[in-house]
């Protein structure tokens, strides 16, 4: 990824030369060009083109969070990266393949070509998996359907041969360390509707990868639709717990779903939880850190007070973030409230709000809700639905929260209470500058 150095200027300074007629600050529509890739990078993508067969493309994983084209990476540990690539043909069986290149003598010089399996590079890590200081290349291939396993491949390079140390099948897989031995281990799952569902977690030892333990889970399961590994507990004497919390729907009709957790307590891979129902509820909602702490909260839906007997779509659910409690139980996090609809979120609600506050049940969830104190009906906050017409002429007293489907939609709150949440962004408003070709360059 590109590193920009940026120069900030003392306010006095930059007053001095502007009063001076100093032309010092460009158009600011000159300076949103797209930034330039350096001589260097521009003549070794040059050279990866020159490389590639006859329409073959350059890829990246379909993982959100890799933007990169080219990666660069010390695989063989002497100190200077190496530039791997990927790439597609699409009209091969194998349709995916990659390079590594290594500077050498002010040039970069392709060493070895190898093969992936199927059509799709759905993950990439740069991890090491073999233990010996040596980052390894893990990948997961697919060939782009549901009705063929993934593939996961582990590739270690020793500065003159690829060798391929690990292939699996997999449903999902993630890097951690659950026997906390300081090692890095793999952690797959393998799912097949309806037949089989096994958690399985391999390490590196003595020249191969070797299963530590295997667990069954629920054959019943659709799809693990979110899988994140990370600390699932703390004790108070800061000792931790990694595990890995699986965010699972049911079935293809509704979104019903429910977590799991998986530990390995003694070199034995368990389940935290003594019964599905624990996490269950009525929504696909994503597990993660929500309070920024390293520990991984599940989301629950809470009825709001006075809404028992409404319809289910009627009612203005509060999203309530849990974390395990280290036994069978849950511990409450933090709580906000979502409205999946229209895509925005309101919250997080202080924590001593949790089970005193509600929804008015007079309350309309594209129009208008107000949330009071339950012990003295006293207002604490209130979201409104308006046209474009209608926030231009009558918003003074309400503060912009959100913007979709043609409508503004706007708030006031009398108490102060982190709004700072919202990840999702409204259909309605207009992204930041893309950039067309997300690269790491």
């Amino acid at each position: 990824m590109v590193k920009r150095n940026w120069i900030y200027i003392p306010a006095a300074f930059l007053l001095m030369l502007l009063l001076s007629g100093c032309s010092f600050i460009s158009d600011p529509v000159l300076m949103m060009q797209t930034p330039q890739l350096s001589a260097e990078k521009e003549s070794l993508r040059s050279i990866i083109m020159a490389q590639l067969p006859e329409d073959a493309n350059l890829i990246r994983s379909n993982e959100e969070d890799d933007t990169n084209v080219i990666h660069f990476v010390d695989l063989d540990n002497d100190g200077v990266s190496e530039a791997v690539v990927f790439y597609e043909t699409p009209d091969q069986n194998i349709g995916v393949h990659g390079i590594i290149f290594k500077k050498s003598n002010d040039t970069w010089v392709k060493q070895i070509t190898f093969d992936g399996v199927g059509k799709v590079l759905e993950s990439l890590y740069f991890k090491d998996m073999t233990n010996d200081g040596k980052v390894d290349i893990v990948a997961g291939f697919s060939m782009g359907n549901e009705e063929t396993q993934n593939r996961v491949f582990i590739y270690s390079y020793n500065g003159k041969s690829l060798e391929r140390v690990l292939e699996r099948p997999y449903t999902n897989f993630v890097i951690s360390d659950m026997n906390r031995d300081h090692i890095n281990d793999l952690t797959i799952v393998d799912l097949k509707h309806g037949e089989s569902n096994f958690i399985t977690t391999f390490q590196y030892d003595e020249g191969s990868f070797v299963e530590l333990d295997r667990l069954e889970l629920k054959p019943y399961i659709y799809e693990y639709y979110n899988i994140v590994a990370g600390k699932v507990f703390v004790d108070q004497e800061g000792n931790s717990i990694e595990g890995i919390v699986l965010d699972a729907t049911l079935s293809t009709v509704g979104d019903a779903s429910f977590t799991s957790i998986i530990v390995m307590q003694d070199g034995k891979l368990k389940s935290v939880f003594e019964k599905d129902d624990q996490t269950f509820r009525q929504s696909r909602i994503f597990s993660e850190d929500v309070n920024n702490d390293g520990i991984i909260e599940i989301p629950l839906l809470t009825k709001p007070a006075g809404w028992e007997y409404f319809d289910q779509k009627e009612i203005p659910y509060f999203y309530s973030y849990y974390q395990w409690d280290g036994k069978t139980g849950l511990k409450f996090i933090a709580e906000k409230y979502h409205d999946k609809k229209n895509d925005f979120d309101f919250g997080f609600f202080p924590p001593q709000w949790h089970n005193k506050i509600t929804v008015d049940t007079k309350s309309q969830k594209d129009k208008y809700l107000r949330f009071y104190m339950i012990s003295t009906g006293k207002t604490v906050a209130e979201i409104k639905f308006f046209s474009q017409t209608e926030w231009e002429k009558q918003h003074e007293d309400w503060k912009y929260l959100s913007r979709n489907s043609g409508k503004v939609i706007g708030y006031k709150k009398s108490a102060d209470f982190d709004l700072n949440n919202n990840k999702s962004k409204s259909k309605d408003e207009v992204p930041p500058i893309e950039r067309k070709d997300k690269q790491s360059e």
